[in-house]
């Protein structure tokens, strides 16, 4: 017959096991996180416009959105029919120089965008899903609409989403 002490070690390594087990578990995963708990940004947050959805804009649209990120107004301006009308929210501006002038001057000094989502192209135009930043801080959703003719905006329809 065999003493009770190595009677009961058997019993004891069963339970040791499952204990160590979960130790190695724990050190693991705690040795992989960073510290930061904080999850990491997506990548499209991080780019003005996801490349998936770059290439499914118009490349007036995208011509829009990245004359307003340089802050170039002319640029904006430039791609409006001499006729267009821009609506932002309650505001409405008729023919290109108005447009440059009481729009596109004041917003592109106060805020960035960043296209979020794409909407379909349509044969007159395409909607976009950006988000607005502004400079002082804070940011807003809005839907941009263009119509667009032969290259041009003659209609942009910019509201809040």
């Amino acid at each position: 017959m065999l003493p009770t002490a190595q009677l009961r070690a058997p019993h004891r390594a069963r339970r040791l096991i499952p204990a160590i087990g979960l130790g190695v578990l724990i050190a693991v995963t705690g040795c992989a996180s960073s510290g930061d708990p904080s999850p990491a940004p997506a990548a499209s947050s991080l780019a003005p416009i996801a490349p998936a959805s770059a290439a499914a804009m118009d490349p007036v649209a995208t011509a829009f959105v990245d004359a307003w990120n340089a802050r170039d107004a002319d640029a904006m301006a430039a791609l409006f029919t001499e006729d267009a009308v821009l609506i932002d929210a309650d505001r409405r501006f008729e023919g290109r120089e108005q447009i440059r002038t009481g729009f596109a001057v004041p917003e592109v000094a106060g805020y960035s965008v960043r296209v979020l989502e794409v909407g379909e192209r349509r044969a007159d135009g395409q909607r976009l899903l950006v988000r607005v930043d502004r400079n002082s801080g804070g940011d807003f959703r809005a839907s941009f609409d263009f119509t667009i003719t032969d290259g041009r905006i003659p209609r942009a329809d910019l509201q809040y989403a």
